[in-house]
């Protein structure tokens, strides 16, 4: 099979809403895609590569760039995800050749280095084909109901589930906040992060995510599959555990099958969750590759909040 290979443009978005649908199954405007991949707040231009086969769209591997700091240092990196290929076009080596094009790219832009939270299906690819690192994993936290989701009821028909998301954007209208997070792994150590800046949160907005206050604490949350945690900002140990017993009861109440959090060991998050009766699972990698770096980047922590698609 020949192949031809396109960089990611404003032009060629709409290839990538094709993939998302045919291998995701997910239905994005070009204005969420445009949103997504669009950084100039940061750095021009868009950053990706997609493979054709018979000019018709067959994979895609993207990358955004993002502002990280350590030690009062910052420098410009890139997110690798949305990785995607057709299923009758696996095994072809696209994966390899879209990663080390855009790695190309990135290079010559000075960006200083990668990172991603590759899955199941991609992390023996970053691993073994792109040469990426890794340290440690990502640790995660979740509260069950046992009561039956209204959330998933909701998504018989698109009435229903429009009606459910005005219920839950009232529920929470009154504990919305519009202060952002400064970060809660910077509690712990010296470590590499994101930098948690007004353009980070405005970008990051368009996941429709946001923050809400309860009892003084701070959750940046999302409402998908239940309600996610990205992350937190606490006065102390105690009030934390008040708020989150508020936050859990208002979410089972209102229909949300389970609430799940997660971040990088040994930071503040897992410190606080470990003191409860959560059940506790093993999540992504957080990988990496160095093009230029000066940071030490086996001190990457992160929080659910940094995944592309919070």
């Amino acid at each position: 099979m020949a192949y031809t290979f396109q960089p990611l443009t404003k032009n060629n978005l709409q290839d990538v809403q094709k993939l998302y649908k045919l291998v995701f199954e997910n239905e994005y405007s070009i204005a969420y895609i445009t949103k997504k991949y669009d950084t100039s707040y940061l750095i021009d231009g868009y950053f990706g590569h997609i493979a054709y086969f018979n000019e018709e769209p067959v994979a895609f591997h993207g990358a955004i760039p993002i502002l990280m700091q350590y030690n009062g240092v910052y420098e410009i990196a890139a997110q690798y995800g949305d990785a995607m290929t057709l299923s009758n076009h696996n095994g072809k080596g696209l994966f390899t050749k879209l990663g080390k094009l855009t790695d190309a790219v990135l290079k010559k832009k000075d960006i200083k280095f990668v990172w991603g939270f590759p899955n199941q299906n991609s992390e023996y690819g970053y691993l073994n084909k792109l040469d990426w690192k890794f340290k440690e994993r990502i640790v995660g936290f979740k509260s069950k109901n046992p009561i039956i989701s209204l959330e998933k009821i909701s998504k018989i028909n698109s009435k229903t589930k429009l009606l459910y998301k005005k219920h839950i954007e009232k529920v929470f209208y009154k504990y919305k906040c519009a202060n952002s997070l400064t970060g809660s792994v910077y509690k712990n150590n010296t470590i590499v992060s994101t930098t948690r800046s007004k353009e980070f949160y405005k970008y990051k907005s368009l996941n429709q995510n946001f923050v809400i206050e309860i009892e003084k604490v701070k959750f940046w949350i999302k409402i998908k599959n239940g309600l996610l945690i990205g992350d937190i900002e606490t006065p102390s140990p105690n009030q934390f555990y008040i708020a989150l017993n508020i936050l859990k009861k208002i979410a089972f109440k209102n229909g949300l099958h389970e609430i799940t959090i997660q971040a990088s060991p040994n930071t503040l998050i897992e410190e606080l969750m470990n003191k409860t009766n959560w059940n506790r699972f093993d999540s992504w990698i957080v990988g990496y590759k160095n093009f230029s770096s000066s940071f030490p980047l086996e001190n990457l922590k992160l929080t659910f909040g940094d995944l592309d698609t919070f």
